[in-house]
């Protein structure tokens, strides 16, 4: 049953300038409809929240809010996580707080500009070194006067204050007081150095920086900007590390550290300029155009779990310490291939064939069993699977009965069988090459047809499931979707693209993504489609070849290995508006376009699937073909093409077709002969007659991968079985 999401957030302090972003995570059935809510509190406002914001987790369960906050500050913030069924975690109160900058004392350098030719007034002119020099004012006050205001430029932090020698007193203090959130000045002595005659008894500055003598450390001073104790960047070496400060790229060097020609040790270089030295820095090449935290880590590049890959490309984040992850941190577990069976240990479902229900009682199922777990009336039939390891093969056992209510339809009826399959566990790719084409031309003999009727596959369930062709040789999805009319046998698909060969079992055609469907309250399997299959992860495995590859549902990774979208066919259909027959002779009125989908000339690729992240060969059992190229159906409807050859069409391994006992297919009867079932003979060219049958229509939503209108025409009545 449902129960509360469960919420994880943690405590959360941000560096000036840094976005308050509080994130965090849930688990529940259903991440991507959980939405997680948030109250925040300042202290000035404890009893009303100053923020009410929501966000729905992704398919991952990850959230995050960022506040809209810069300035420094503390707030309580409360968060709670509530699912779709109105089901809430419990609340979690966590504390945020922005911390100030750390803003230390203005430092500045000084030195006068004398008056031009003819003018009295000069220019006191340095440079400010704060944090937010924009903040700061610059005053000179001379002996026994107010004091002289300055101006600032904050953009380039420097300062300019105009002094006319005739009236100001030639002595005096510099003040400079900075700070944004901390104030604080800073000031010291300073004479301007105005050549004139002096009295013996007056102070004097020898090398006219403005320091008098008697406080200046470096006499000598060449015409540059002077720090407050009369020297010049050319002559400091403030950490006596024996490169002067105006070369020195890493001032306060320690005592006894050697360093390089630009005065800096180990310790202080930094090579990704993110202001962390490389001693300190956990995250070597931070991007330009991201802020670093303490450590050197901007948030691109923190690993909030430590599984050893940073959080922009960890894919499962809240990993468990200690867990040995992949390149996009998730847990490395080898995928047990014999846990993809259903029906196993005695456990499959009780299903029924309603084949009397829907085609009256002369082709009633009369194989089954009358009660399933003692009620109900037949006939009821048990999936059953079993499976063993030899030599390196799954071997399958089943009775070849779906995990679902199914119609034997005009081939009636379906019975338990004795199926074994031969499933290699260590597939290799066929490279050898010389192989007939004559059912899959597009393969060019580079690898083995699979078979054109009969089974090439074995669903997860055991049943089998078969090519693309019915018995007399046209294209049993093509039919079922009416491409052509079919007038040499009469074939008709049931639910989930599947009927019986009469006494060769039942099989699919098509699509069996239903294996893992489950109706809803109110529904049966006639109400079964498509468009009702999870379109946002990614499908399961739902059959193996017989070369050992998995065949997976319709949705798939895309390019990027992580988003969800329809995997589709690159074959295209020759249509009967340019000459073709569309289907009526079955594999040959199919052309490969590379290209034009996402798969090959077998109807699979390499790729990534959450059985196997690193990549594996794998079939896709899609419904649609990549071709934007409309078809017109026997009944006049402009309809999208379908995803021909609907499972594979040939092996892309090395395949062992031979070694399986699955039953065979069903063909046409020949000259002279016919079908008989109850009495009723079908001909090689008989004529149904039509049953009355509700038509459950349901048409079937894709991403925007595939033009929407065109697919909604394509599963127009997939809902329903199809009368030929």
């Amino acid at each position: 049953g449902n129960r509360a999401p469960t919420l994880y957030v943690a405590e959360a302090s941000f560096l000036y300038g840094e976005p308050i972003i509080i994130s965090g995570w849930v688990v529940d059935e259903s991440f991507n409809t959980t939405t997680v809510s948030i109250q925040v509190f300042s202290q000035d406002s404890l009893s009303t929240p100053a923020i009410v914001d929501e966000v729905t987790a992704d398919g991952k369960g990850v959230w995050a809010i960022t506040l809209p906050y810069e300035e420094p500050d503390t707030w309580v913030v409360e968060v709670v996580a509530t699912d779709a069924q109105g089901l809430s975690s419990s609340s979690e109160m966590v504390g945020v707080e922005l911390l100030p900058p750390n803003e230390e004392v203005v430092r500045l350098t000084i030195r006068y500009v004398s008056p031009e030719v003819n003018n009295s007034i000069g220019l006191l002119v340095g440079d400010l070194i704060h944090l937010f020099p924009g903040t700061c004012t610059v005053e000179f006050w001379p002996e026994g006067q107010s004091a002289l205001e300055g101006v600032v430029n904050g953009v380039n932090a420097t300062y300019t204050i105009p002094v006319d020698e005739e009236d100001v007193s030639h002595s005096g203090v510099l003040w400079a007081t900075c700070g944004l959130f901390d104030v604080a000045a800073a000031n010291f002595s300073y004479q301007l150095p105005i050549v004139e005659e002096l009295p013996e008894d007056e102070v004097t500055d020898s090398d006219g920086d403005g320091i008098v003598d008697a406080d200046d450390e470096c006499p000598n001073s060449p015409d540059e900007p002077v720090w407050p104790d009369g020297c010049t960047d050319s002559q400091l070496d403030s950490d006596e590390d024996g490169v002067t400060d105006d070369l020195d790229l890493c001032p306060d060097t320690g005592v006894g550290f050697s360093v390089d020609v630009n005065g800096c040790a180990d310790n202080q270089k930094d090579a990704d300029g993110d202001g962390i030295s490389d001693a300190g820095d956990q995250c070597a090449n931070t991007p330009i155009t991201e802020v670093a935290d303490a450590s050197g880590c901007s948030d691109s590049q923190k690993d909030q779990d430590g599984d050893g890959v940073q959080d922009s490309l960890d894919q499962c984040p809240n990993t468990l310490p200690g867990t040995i992850v992949d390149s996009v941190g998730c847990e490395v577990n080898e995928y047990d291939k014999t846990d993809s069976w259903v029906c196993t240990g005695g456990n499959g479902p009780w299903v029924k064939d309603f084949n009397e229900e829907y085609y009256g009682s002369n082709r009633a199922n009369n194989n089954g069993v009358s009660s399933a777990g003692g009620g109900g009336s037949g006939p009821w039939f048990q999936c059953e699977v079993s499976f063993s390891e030899q030599n390196n093969k799954m071997v399958m056992e089943s009775n070849g009965i779906p995990n679902h209510d199914f119609l034997s339809t005009l081939g009636c009826c379906a019975d338990e069988m004795d199926y074994t399959a031969y499933i290699t566990m260590n597939p290799v790719n066929d490279t050898t090459g010389g192989h007939s084409s004559t059912n899959c031309p597009a393969a060019a003999g580079r690898w083995e047809c699979a078979p054109d009727r009969g089974a090439v596959a074995i669903g997860v369930n055991g049943v089998p499931i078969y090519g693309p062709e019915e018995g007399p040789g046209g294209d049993a999805v093509a039919l079922h979707f009416d491409y052509f009319n079919e007038d040499r046998q009469p074939i008709e698909l049931g639910w989930c693209a599947g009927h019986s060969a009469g006494p060769n079992g039942y099989h699919y055609h098509y699509d069996a993504n239903c294996i893992y469907w489950e109706p809803e309250t109110g529904e049966d399997m006639s109400d079964y489609s498509l468009s009702k299959i999870p379109s946002d992860q990614h499908s399961p495995i739902v059959g193996w070849a017989f070369d050992g590859y998995p065949i997976y549902g319709m949705y798939g990774y895309g390019a990027d290995g992580q988003t969800i979208r329809t995997i589709s066919s690159s074959y295209v259909i020759e249509r009967t508006q340019d000459g073709g027959d569309q289907g009526y002779n079955g594999i040959d009125d199919w052309n490969y376009v590379d290209g034009v989908g996402d798969l090959d000339e077998c109807n699979g690729r390499f790729g990534p699937t959450p059985e196997f992240p690193e990549g594996i060969y794998h079939y896709v059992s899609t419904p649609v073909s990549g071709s934007p190229t409309s078809v017109t159906d026997t009944n006049g409807n402009t309809v999208g093409m379908i995803g021909f050859p609907y499972f594979l069409i040939c092996y892309h391994g090395v395949a062992d077709v031979s070694g399986q006992s699955l039953g065979g297919g069903q063909g046409p009867p020949g000259p002279g002969r016919s079908y008989e079932f109850n009495g009723e003979v079908l001909g090689h060219h008989a004529v149904y007659v039509e049953h009355p049958i509700e038509d459950k229509t349901v048409p079937m939503l894709v991403d925007l991968t595939v033009t929407l209108t065109l697919i909604a025409l394509v599963f127009a009545g997939w809902g329903s079985i199809r009368r030929k």
